[in-house]
């Protein structure tokens, strides 16, 4: 087999860490990272949405919304569409932090297609398919 569960371990551990060198002045952890980056790709969501993007134990992500919603970077609100659901939006200082989070990422994406054909980039995304299928169901 030439995927290799080791080779996704060590892409993930390698992505999470370069984002957080490239963004080390935020200090953010990974998870608000990727909570920031939800935000700045789909907009105003849902916890719920934000649980099944990331998969988080809930109460770990109500963790990372506190520390977000501490330091200013989000606010949560009642959703108009469903009074039983809260939104998760970005402040101006969120949307400034996730937009850099949207752009380290941008450009991680723009140096590893430079280095790659569309057939093994479509393959990728294939795999990265398959793998959030399995381990959505698991």
């Amino acid at each position: 087999m030439a995927f290799r569960t080791r080779d996704l371990e060590r892409a993930t551990h390698d992505v999470g860490v370069h984002l957080q060198v490239a963004l080390a002045d935020l200090r953010l952890a990974q998870a608000e990272i990727h909570v920031l980056g939800h935000l700045a790709d789909e907009g105003p969501s849902t916890i719920g949405e934000i649980h099944r993007s990331f998969g988080h134990r809930r109460s770990t992500l109500s963790s990372v919304l506190n520390r977000l919603e501490t330091r200013g970077l989000i606010a949560r609100s009642i959703n108009p569409a469903d009074r039983r659901s809260i939104v998760v939006t970005t402040t101006p200082a969120g949307t400034s932090a996730a937009s850099r989070v949207q752009a380290v990422v941008d450009d991680l994406c723009r140096r590893v297609a430079s280095e790659t054909t569309t057939l093994e980039q479509e393959g990728f995304s294939a795999v990265l398919a398959a793998v959030g299928r399995q381990t959505r169901t698991a």
